[in-house]
């Protein structure tokens, strides 16, 4: 397993790249909205285990003790963007992207808001 790293950079389908950065604690999520991602780190590098976006990012803790025990999640990391709207567009961008073994509400959608 390789050990997870600060920063993780993400390409969206659309061809922009996001980068987001880990918080080793989910009770430091901040409080502002934003994009997360859970992801698994393997010899192969970062697996996505689901990704979201939330009004505020304390709501990335509803399901993460589900994507680890279930899929072996070991790091979330955020992205900060307030505004919602951008917010949406890029959680698409990336879930297109990349399909994830895991969805949030139990619905085809990994929104949380």
């Amino acid at each position: 397993m390789t050990s997870p790293s600060e920063l993780l950079e993400l390409q969206g389908a659309s061809g922009a790249r996001y980068r987001f950065r880990r918080v080793k604690d989910p009770a430091a999520l901040p409080a502002e909205g934003g994009n997360f991602v859970y992801v698994r780190h393997l010899d192969e590098g970062a697996q996505l285990i689901a990704s979201g976006a939330a009004e505020s990012l304390h709501q990335a803790k509803t399901f993460w003790s589900k994507a680890v025990e279930r899929h072996g999640a070991d790091s979330i990391y955020v992205r900060l963007n307030i505004a919602s709207k951008q917010r949406l567009f890029e959680h698409g961008d990336i879930a297109e992207a990349h399909p994830t073994p895991m969805h949030l509400d139990g619905e085809a959608s990994s929104r949380i808001a």
